[in-house]
């Protein structure tokens, strides 16, 4: 029972109203952090992609010693 709740406590996304993870963050959390943001702020795609919403999909990640390295 209390090893359920653990993983419950676990798996949860806790990030500010900034989008600011609170804390060490995990690599799943990583990966929804790289998606949002990417999402929000997609760069510069031309005239022809303008306004059309972009999906974005993980397609390799790393966890390094200090840092995570994702790429969508």
């Amino acid at each position: 029972m209390a090893e359920d709740q653990e993983k419950k406590d676990e798996e949860k996304f806790e990030f500010t109203a900034e989008g600011e993870a609170l804390g060490y963050i995990s690599l799943d959390q990583a990966q929804v952090l790289a998606m949002r943001t990417a999402r929000e702020a997609p760069g510069v795609y031309g005239t022809t992609y303008r306004d059309i919403p972009m999906a974005f999909e993980v397609v390799e990640n790393a966890d390094t010693e200090d840092h995570y390295v994702i790429t969508l």
